[in-house]
């Protein structure tokens, strides 16, 4: 009923709200000080095991959930396994920036202030536009999906979730500062597992309607007969990892949302909140914690949509779901509510709330940072002290949640949906790439190499977008700009363009950046004096953090190449079709690894302190 759907989002909000006011009063009256440091990177003392929940939880949008079912749902077992090994690299590849940032500029507040720092004021707004443009297609996506799914379960207005999400986030968000939201979105993150878990276990192990693994590969088989072996995969089966289609939007994602965490502040920020020695396994432990968010549910509830959507339990029955409805994320819902009823709905509508919530919080706190530090401290007011800052923080918060409801409700008055901003985030986040890494790891890049490629590539990106989808289609419509081929085109042609640019002017024109300008930055404290942070910490010693660099490459290396190369490509290569009992197998190694990610984002930071 609607009534459930308000009660869910009013209700949890109010009560996240009133245990912000009481996290923050514990932790004031054990001495910890509200001032702007604090609200924005927590003291830069986060822990191995909050690190890991606060970047999982960061990562888990409402659109991870509905999307990588969908895919699941039109893919079978190769979409379920493709979302997870793209999109889980990301966050282990950051580990790499983040020990960069600790060991050159330890004083940073945001990685827009490095690029001041290094490049100037041009380069400074350019890429605190694509910046903000990437938070704000983050948030779209997260409302627009979060919203549809609502309104599927009860009914309610989608426009009003569109307001009450983002406002009931900044409620607690601006009470809580960082670390008070890691608290929650510990307790988000520990819930969402909780629910993944019971529907493995309600669909793997208990009911009628399947029960085993087993009776799920025989659902399937069918399914793919039913379907007159109409899947986009080898043979038309949903138990094969070939498809070319799975396989495009694999390179497609794990391109377009490496530009996303490069670029989104809120990543950044935990990185520079997290302790030196809790940065890299923080990270590393987080985006293998993240795998089963996708995988495992996917496997579950994704393929479930396909092996019962001919029974009367589902809502579409006898028909299959349309393409408006795959487009709108509905395939989690939908299989909710067939396995488990009533129970089911409310299952996926907590879900909801929480992905949503969790990762709203998240933007909300790395944008309002860029906007107090990157805007109003660095060119509206210099000599602001620091409860100025923190104010116009607070402020930040509120008017990007009152944008961002405004922005989603007008994307979803022109029937933009879940998918199609999806797909095309990558125009607008693919050419930042080079130059971020560049920036980290070149003394050789200089401002121009740096703001042109960003723009080239950018324009690249589009032109090559647009003129793809009207080949490919015949005409520019929503549908056509929001396919897969020419949004992944367009998001190649934007990195490949944007790193000849800054590779060719670079060569030419060697800056020789000593990386003395960043070492440099200071912070205030609260009488106004500069401070630094690595001054006199055994954790920033530099011999030390240069080590830790080189086993942040490893191990981003061999997990990318066992993750997304080795594993997905061996299976894809042999078009293996998945027998009784290897999917009996996968099935269970689908359990194993949610149960790992449980215990490393909800019992660890607890045995960690």
């Amino acid at each position: 009923s609607q009534g459930a759907g308000y009660g869910v989002v009013i209700g949890l909000g109010a009560l996240f709200a009133l245990g912000m006011i009481g996290i923050s009063e514990i932790m004031k009256r054990r001495g910890n000080v509200e001032n702007s440091e604090e609200f924005t990177v927590a003291k830069r003392s986060l822990g191995t095991g909050l690190t890991a929940a606060g970047v999982t939880s960061s990562w888990t949008w409402s659109t991870t959930l509905l999307s990588s079912v969908t895919v699941a749902y039109v893919y079978g077992v190769a979409g379920s396994f493709f979302y997870a090994a793209c999109n889980s690299t990301q966050i282990m590849v950051f580990s790499n920036l983040a020990i960069q940032c600790k060991r050159k500029a330890p004083n940073a507040r945001t990685f827009l202030e490095i690029i001041r720092v290094r490049y100037g004021t041009v380069a400074h707004f350019s890429f605190m536009f694509f910046s903000l443009a990437s938070n704000i297609l983050v948030v779209s996506s997260i409302l627009i999906g979060g919203a549809a799914a609502i309104e599927s379960l009860t009914g309610m207005s989608v426009y009003a979730s569109l307001w009450l999400l983002p406002l009931s986030v900044s409620a607690y968000t601006i009470r809580g500062g960082l670390r008070a939201t890691i608290l929650t979105d510990y307790i988000h993150t520990a819930i969402i597992l909780i629910v993944i878990l019971m529907f493995w276990f309600k669909v793997y192990a208990s009911g009628n309607q399947i029960g085993s693994p087993g009776k799920m590969w025989d659902l399937l088989i069918e399914a793919a007969r039913r379907n007159d072996y109409s899947a986009p995969t080898k043979d038309g089966s949903y138990l094969t990892i070939r498809s070319l289609g799975a396989l495009k939007f694999a390179i497609l994602s794990i391109l377009e949302y490496t530009g996303v965490v490069f670029l989104d502040n809120s990543f950044h920020q935990k990185g520079i909140a997290a302790d030196p020695a809790a940065a890299i396994p923080g990270y590393v432990l987080g985006g293998l914690a993240w795998y089963a968010m996708p995988f495992t549910l996917a496997t579950t509830m994704g393929i479930l949509a396909v092996a019962l959507e001919n029974t009367p339990a589902f809502p579409t029955f006898p028909r299959r779901m349309n393409a408006q409805e795959i487009g709108a994320g509905l395939a989690l819902p939908y299989a909710a509510q067939t396995i488990a009823g009533k129970g089911g709905a409310g299952a996926v509508l907590v879900l909801m709330f929480m992905s949503c919530t969790s990762a709203i919080s998240s933007v909300l706190i790395g944008s309002s940072t860029v906007l107090s530090y990157d805007v109003y401290k660095t060119y509206l007011k210099p000599n602001a002290t620091d409860a100025q800052v923190l104010r116009a923080g607070h402020w930040c918060v509120a008017g990007f949640a009152i944008f961002m409801a405004a922005f989603g409700s007008m994307l979803h008055g022109v029937k933009i949906d879940l998918g199609f901003i999806y797909n095309m985030t990558g125009i607008f986040t693919g050419s930042a790439l080079p130059a971020l890494v560049g920036t980290f790891f070149s003394s050789r890049q200089g401002a121009l190499a740096a703001t042109s490629s960003i723009w080239l590539g950018f324009f690249a990106a589009v032109i090559t977008w647009l003129t793809l989808a009207k080949r490919f289609s015949g005409e520019i419509t929503i549908a056509s700009v929001g396919a897969t081929d020419p949004c992944l085109y367009g998001c190649i042609a934007g990195i490949g363009t944007a790193a000849v640019v800054t590779i060719s002017i670079s060569i030419f024109q060697n800056a020789n950046y000593t990386w003395e300008s960043l070492g440099a930055i200071r912070l205030l404290d609260d009488e106004g004096n500069n401070r630094d942070v690595a001054y006199a910490d055994p954790t920033y010693d530099p011999e030390r953090l240069r080590k830790a660099a080189y086993v942040a490459r490893g191990i981003t290396v061999v997990l990318f190449l066992a993750l997304f190369i080795i594993w997905p490509l061996s299976l894809y290569g042999t078009a293996y079709k998945f027998s009784r009992k290897f999917f009996t197998g996968w099935v269970i190694v689908s359990l194993l690894w949610a149960s790992f990610s449980f215990f490393a984002v909800t019992v660890y930071p607890i045995i960690e302190g």
